[in-house]
């Protein structure tokens, strides 16, 4: 009995200087995509945030962050199949994030930090009521941080660079005879953040968060839907007709705030 107390109490004890974080964020959120049809999309979204960090004075130092958005925004655009109509509607976003980062702190310094990461971001596009858009993207980070870990102000910056990035547009979902993925191009980004700790366990903080993609390489599908394919000129039959798809360049903009809370 003394054996399984002493280890529970070990335990606990663990826990609590283990680095462990959690927070709640609300975000402002800005979508767009340019070509042959401008697109905007832009609203606000809530989300929950956690996160570890094994804290040493100077050196090499390990770091986990997590996030769970979601958010439904207005959308400014066109018909999917009838680009010359304006169209509006709701999307829906849904996303997680989860990244490693390997950390370095100066000795002797104002808390300056170097840090690199490697995270995979999920999210799900819902163009309301039935269009939909699933993204899984593996990006690298690099960047700074200035954190004395004392009540005070707080910051840091740096690129993304997402390096895979898939698409599934569920393009079988819209009449098409097959769903080819299609994978836009990761193009550097800026992200940021600044923010003031209250006491050591409670801090806010204003971040910036972004992607740029470029234009997907065409895919070739075919749909036999009458109600997608143009009807033939009579007496000929109808035929199955044939598209090239392509996701647009796009750019993501959030702005956000973090309130959080350490365990340590």
């Amino acid at each position: 009995m003394r054996l399984f107390t002493a280890l529970a109490l070990s335990i606990a004890s663990a826990s609590a200087h283990a680095g462990w974080s959690i927070g709640v964020d609300l975000e402002s959120f800005k979508w767009e995509e340019t070509g042959d049809v401008n697109v905007v999309e832009k609203g606000g979204r809530y989300g929950l945030s956690w996160g570890f960090l094994k804290e040493r004075e100077a050196g090499w130092q390990f770091a986990y962050r997590g996030q769970f958005r979601r958010g439904t925004v207005d959308y400014t655009g066109a018909l999917l199949f009838d680009p010359s109509q304006a169209a509006t509607a709701r999307v829906r976003y849904t996303g997680l994030v989860n990244e490693a980062q390997g950390i370095y702190r100066f000795p002797q310094s104002i808390g300056f930090e170097l840090l690199g990461g490697l995270g995979f971001d999920y999210w799900e596009r819902n163009i309301l009521p039935d269009q939909r858009e699933d993204y899984s993207v593996v990006f690298a980070r690099l960047g700074f941080n200035i954190d004395p870990r004392a009540r005070g102000f707080f910051g840091g910056g740096g690129l993304k660079l997402p390096f895979y990035v898939y698409e599934n547009a569920h393009l079988d979902e819209l009449g098409f005879d097959r769903n080819e993925p299609l994978h836009p191009k990761g193009q550097p980004s800026l992200y940021a953040q600044a923010g003031y700790r209250f006491t050591r366990s409670w801090s806010l903080a204003g971040y910036f968060d972004s992607y740029r993609f470029q234009e997907s390489k065409e895919v070739r599908v075919t749909s036999s839907d009458p109600s997608i394919c143009p009807p033939p000129p009579p007496p000929q039959p109808f035929q199955a007709c044939a598209f090239r798809v392509s996701q647009p360049a796009s750019t993501v903009n959030t702005f956000g705030l973090k309130l959080q809370y350490d365990f340590q």
